[in-house]
């Protein structure tokens, strides 16, 4: 994924200087999340057998999008956007889960040589998200890199667009150790959204905040 390292560098300098939230302060996202400790979105597009039908080649059923602010922790009383992703394919019945963290950039669609990173999307600002290869509720966290997504407001408050790379590490819940490498072709890289009621992000949740049993969990109470 060519833009790896440019995004790593995104997300890592914000959590070392413990000021994401202040830095992306009126950020596009806040008109579809309120940038505060515990406030969470869904959003959703699942796609019906006509529109499969018409589109062979892709290969994804639905895509769930679950978006929250957490505490950024330490001596910071800031929070910081997360994503959580749930992703269903043709002729598969486990959804895949992908999560990790997010910072607004004004040059996130360029990379250090000014490169565009991803041609299907249409600006230069945005959401750069930095995926980890598991999600983040295990005791000690896999410092091994899942990918990365670009994310962007919709054309009003209830939509939202999702951007993909070439590919994901994804898990599935019943073995989340089994680390699963996502290939995305042409026709599964970009996703319009739509808001959707909490309940209808709670697999995803769950997914990725909840240990297995007999593991501490790692994120406080919501």
């Amino acid at each position: 994924m060519k833009w790896r390292a440019f995004a790593c560098g995104i997300v890592a300098g914000c959590l070392v200087a413990l000021t994401c939230s202040q830095a992306s302060a009126a950020n596009p996202l806040d008109d579809l999340i309120e940038p505060v400790n515990g406030k969470s979105a869904c959003f959703i597009r699942v796609y019906d057998a006509d529109h499969l039908r018409r589109n062979p080649k892709q290969k994804t059923r639905s895509m769930t999008v679950w978006l929250s602010y957490e505490s950024i922790g330490g001596d910071s009383s800031g929070a910081g956007l997360t994503v959580a992703l749930g992703l269903m394919l043709r002729g598969q019945s486990a959804m895949l889960f992908s999560s990790g963290s997010c910072d607004f950039d004004a040059k996130a669609n360029r990379d250090t040589s000014g490169n565009r990173l991803v041609k299907a999307y249409p600006k230069e600002s945005g959401h750069v998200c930095m995926q980890s290869a598991r999600p983040d509720v295990f005791i000690a966290v896999s410092a091994q890199e899942g990918g990365f997504l670009l994310m962007d407001r919709g054309k009003d408050r209830d939509t939202l667009m999702l951007y993909l790379d070439d590919g994901l590490t994804m898990v599935q819940r019943a073995n989340r150790n089994n680390l699963l490498d996502i290939k995305f072709g042409a026709e599964d890289r970009v996703f319009l959204l739509r808001r959707a009621p909490a309940a209808d992000c709670a697999t995803v949740e769950e997914a990725v905040t909840t240990p297995e049993p007999g593991v501490r969990r790692r994120r406080g109470p919501r």
